[in-house]
C-alpha cells in the first residue's frame, strides 16, 4: 500500500509497530485466554482490518477457536477470496454461516429498489435476518462467548455501548484506577440472553490497527487499496456487504459502478433503482 506521496505506508507502519513491540498487546492475549476459559465461543470475522486483527490475536492464544464469517450473500468477491485464502494459510477452524434469506433476496422482495414492484412489508426485521439469527446459530454451535473487532472510535453508538458496559463491569471495583479498569475490564459486553462478547481492540485507534497488521506482516484485504485508488475516503471504506443502507447516500453505489462495472450492471438488473444513488 503506497501513499499519494510515494511512501510505502505498510513499511512505515511496520517500523512503528516494531518499535512498540509485542508488549503493547501481550496483556490482550491474557484477557483473550481468560475469556475463552470462562465462556468458550467463537471469533466473528468479516475480512476487514479490525476483525482480522482480532483473529490474529486469538490464534496466538488458541489456533482451534472457531472463526465464523457471517455471509450476507452480498459480499465483495475480493473479500470472499481474501477470507478463504487467509483461512487456509493460517489453518483456521473456519466456518461460514449464511443469512437466510440472503440480503439480495430481501432487497428484491421488499420492492424498494424497483419502481415497478409493489412495496412489501417483510416478515421480521432485517437486523434479525442478517445479524441476530446467524449469531444465535453460532452461539448454539460454539458456546455463549464471542469476540469481535468492533471499536469504540467507529461510531457514537459503539462508544456508548462500551462505556455503559464498562460502568457495569467496574461496579465494586472502585479501588482500580481508570486506566487499570479499562485495561482489565473494558471491551466486555454482557447481554440479557446470556452471551458475552469481548472486543480486544475496543479502544484502539485506526492507525494502531494498521500498524499492528503491518508489524505482524499481514497484508490487509485488497479492497482497502482498491477503494482508496478509486477515491473512496478512508472513513467510508467498508469491505463486507456491497449494499448498506447507511452508506447509500454517501456515494457507495457510485464507487461500485466505477470499480466493479459488471457487478453493478448485474445488480441493476434485479434492483433497477440502484443508479439513483450514483
Amino acid at each position: 500500500m503506497t501513499g499519494s506521496d510515494g511512501l510505502d505506508l505498510q513499511e512505515l507502519r511496520a517500523i512503528v509497530a516494531r518499535r512498540r513491540g509485542a508488549r503493547s498487546y501481550t496483556h490482550l492475549l491474557d484477557r483473550i485466554a481468560a475469556h475463552l476459559d470462562a465462556h468458550d465461543g467463537f471469533v466473528s470475522w468479516s475480512g476487514g482490518k479490525d476483525s482480522t486483527t482480532v483473529v490474529d490475536l486469538v490464534r496466538q492464544v488458541d489456533r482451534t477457536v472457531p472463526v465464523v464469517n457471517f455471509d450476507s450473500g452480498l459480499q465483495y468477491p475480493e473479500t470472499l477470496a481474501y477470507i478463504d485464502d487467509l483461512a487456509e494459510r493460517w489453518q483456521l477452524n473456519f466456518h461460514v454461516i449464511h443469512a437466510e434469506p440472503s440480503l439480495l433476496s430481501v432487497l428484491i422482495a421488499g420492492g424498494g429498489f424497483d419502481h415497478a414492484a409493489p412495496d412489501r412489508q417483510l416478515a421480521g426485521r432485517l437486523a434479525d435476518t442478517m445479524i441476530n439469527i446467524p449469531a444465535a446459530a453460532a452461539h448454539a454451535r460454539f458456546g455463549n462467548g464471542s469476540m469481535w473487532g468492533v471499536r469504540a472510535e467507529e461510531s457514537t453508538a459503539r462508544k456508548v455501548l462500551y462505556r455503559a458496559h464498562l460502568a457495569t463491569e467496574t461496579t465494586g471495583a472502585q479501588a482500580m484506577s481508570r486506566v487499570e479498569a479499562r485495561r482489565q475490564l473494558g471491551g466486555t459486553v454482557r447481554r440479557k440472553n446470556g452471551t458475552v462478547t469481548y472486543g480486544p481492540i475496543w479502544d484502539w485507534q485506526r492507525a494502531h490497527v494498521w500498524e499492528y497488521l503491518a508489524g505482524r506482516g499481514i497484508e490487509p484485504n485488497p479492497l482497502y487499496d482498491k477503494m482508496a485508488r478509486l477515491g473512496v475516503p478512508q472513513k467510508q471504506i467498508r469491505v463486507d456487504s456491497i449494499i448498506d443502507g447507511a452508506f447509500l447516500s454517501g456515494g457507495q453505489m457510485a464507487w461500485l459502478q466505477k470499480g466493479w462495472p459488471t457487478l453493478f450492471d448485474q445488480l441493476v438488473e434485479v434492483l433497477p433503482r440502484l443508479p439513483e444513488w450514483t
